[in-house]
This record gives C-alpha cells, sequence and structure tokens, in this order.
C-alpha cells in the first residue's frame, strides 16, 4: 500500500518529465531551431548564390573592382597610407637610386605596394646584394639591405679599373681613390675566378697584406705579385696547399727578405725559385776578393 509521500513524489516527477518535453518541443525552443536554420541558410546564398549571379550576369569583374578601389579609398581615409620609410644596411648605395627603386611615394595607399617588385628593383642596384622589404601597417615601410663587399680591382683591356666583388660583380658609384689599398687583377675572365682565389689568400692575413696584384694564365691559374715584387706561381689545383707551403718558406728561410724573383709553387713535391736579375749576376759573377788576381 503506498504512502502519500510516495505518490506525491510520483506526481512530482510526472511534472518535471513533462515541463523537460515542453522546453525540448515547445513553441519558443523550435522557434530558435528555425531562426537558426535561416541564419546558415542565408550565409550560404550570400557566399554562393549571390556570387554566381554576378558571375551569371557578367558583372561579377565590375563589382570586385568597385569593391577593390572603395577598400583603397577607404584605408587611405583611416591613414593607411605611405608616412615612413625605414631603410637599414645602407652605407654605399646611392640615397636617391634606393629611393627610386622602392618606388613608393609618402601618401600613397599602402596595400596597394607591391614588396616583391620592390625588392627586385632594388636588387638591381650595384652595390645591393640582398634585399628584404615589409609593410608594417598602418603607415610604415621597412627595407633592410645587404651590400656588396668590394675585393679587389680588376684592370681592364683598356688598362682601367673597375671595383668588383667577390662574385665577380662590377660595382659603380664609387671613389677609385677609395680603394687603391685593394689587389689588382689582370686577365679576361679574373672576375669570375677570384673569389676562391681570394678567399685561398685572406686564409694567411700576414701574407695577404703583401699581396698587390694578381694575373689569371691560361684561363686556369693565377700568378700573385706581392709589395716586394716577388711573383709566386700558383698551381691550378690546391692552391692552399701550395700558399700554406709559401707561408712555411717565408718563416724558415726568411723568402721575402731575400733577392727573389719567382717562387714557383706548381709542382706540389717541389719548389722552384728564380733571383732577381742583379743577384743572378752576382751569383754567377761574385766580386772578386781585396788582393786577389
Amino acid at each position: 500500500m503506498r504512502t502519500l509521500g510516495t505518490i506525491g513524489t510520483l506526481e512530482e516527477q510526472a511534472r518535471e518529465r513533462r515541463e523537460k518535453l515542453d522546453k525540448k518541443h515547445g513553441f519558443v525552443p523550435n522557434l530558435k531551431k528555425v531562426a537558426r536554420v535561416m541564419w546558415w541558410l542565408g550565409f550560404v546564398g550570400a557566399v554562393t548564390i549571390v556570387p554566381t549571379a554576378l558571375w551569371y550576369t557578367g558583372k561579377a569583374d565590375k563589382w570586385l573592382a568597385i569593391a577593390e578601389t572603395e577598400s583603397i579609398r577607404l584605408s587611405a581615409e583611416l591613414g593607411m597610407t605611405v608616412k615612413n620609410i625605414e631603410v637599414s644596411g645602407r652605407e654605399k648605395t646611392d640615397t636617391n637610386a634606393l629611393l627610386a627603386a622602392i618606388g613608393q611615394k609618402p601618401g600613397t595607399p599602402i596595400i596597394t605596394f607591391d614588396v616583391d617588385a620592390a625588392r627586385e628593383r632594388i636588387e638591381q642596384l650595384s652595390w645591393v646584394r640582398t634585399a628584404t622589404v615589409e609593410r608594417q601597417l598602418p603607415d610604415t615601410l621597412i627595407v633592410s639591405v645587404v651590400e656588396r663587399k668590394p675585393l679587389a680591382l680588376w684592370q681592364t683591356e683598356d688598362r682601367g679599373h673597375v671595383l668588383i666583388d667577390g662574385d665577380g660583380e662590377q660595382l659603380q658609384n664609387y671613389e677609385l681613390g677609395d680603394y687603391l689599398d685593394l689587389p689588382v687583377l689582370v686577365g679576361t675572365d679574373a672576375p669570375q675566378n677570384a673569389a676562391e682565389m681570394l678567399q685561398t689568400l685572406q686564409s694567411i692575413p700576414d701574407l695577404y697584406a703583401k699581396v698587390t696584384g694578381a694575373q689569371r694564365i691560361g684561363h686556369r691559374r693565377w700568378n700573385i705579385q706581392l709589395s716586394n715584387g716577388m711573383f709566386v706561381r700558383l698551381p691550378e689545383h690546391d692552391m692552399a696547399k701550395a700558399w700554406q707551403r709559401l707561408e712555411t718558406l717565408v718563416a724558415e728561410h726568411d723568402l721575402l727578405d731575400r733577392d727573389v724573383l719567382i717562387v714557383d709553387l706548381r709542382l706540389p713535391d717541389r719548389t722552384f725559385v728564380r733571383l732577381t736579375p742583379g743577384a743572378a749576376e752576382k751569383r754567377r759573377n761574385p766580386p772578386k776578393k781585396e788582393g786577389a788576381v
């Protein structure tokens, strides 16, 4: 036999179940579901039906152009125009040439600026090795350049001199007098082949400090001229080993202080030395001692 308490509990449970069903299937919940469905249908229609209709009527390009023009105009009104151009890494590159290569005047919309095209133009400047160009919204262009490092002077066929870097690139817009302490290279293909040779010579700074020039021989190898007038014939291969051998000869035999005109290092197992004409003559005809007949 059920008690009154038990009956009351069952009625409460039944009422709770009815309320849950009403919440789940009532008018208001169903209205919300319908609203969500209609919203998604509208969104899908906006992103699919409207562009399709524009394309079908042939007006899509026109409206896209209008939208682009308006976005540019609005961005300019909101202050998104070029007001600052920040450049880093420039030392030798002409400022006016760099600004012309950037190609963007202050006051123009920044969102229309083509950073890739500007970078390509900047890298066409003779002193620029690489460049990066970035937009920093709302109003700044960031330009960073890595300039070429001059390593030698190339003597041309008309005996003029052209400044080149380690890649053999010819530089422009410089004062020749600022670079007269660099080695002078001779040979039609010297600029294109100088990088490895110069790197080898620089590996021994004390010897490189005495280098005044280098001549390309037979499109294959180099003759190096030192400040004391000595010529060093390097081999086609293993230049570094030959250059190190010269360092040993200088250290052990004071070679740079002797009357030596040519040091031939082309063979890996022997070294040939040619004396200066005066020293060779003295060796052939040594001076007579006093009192000798």
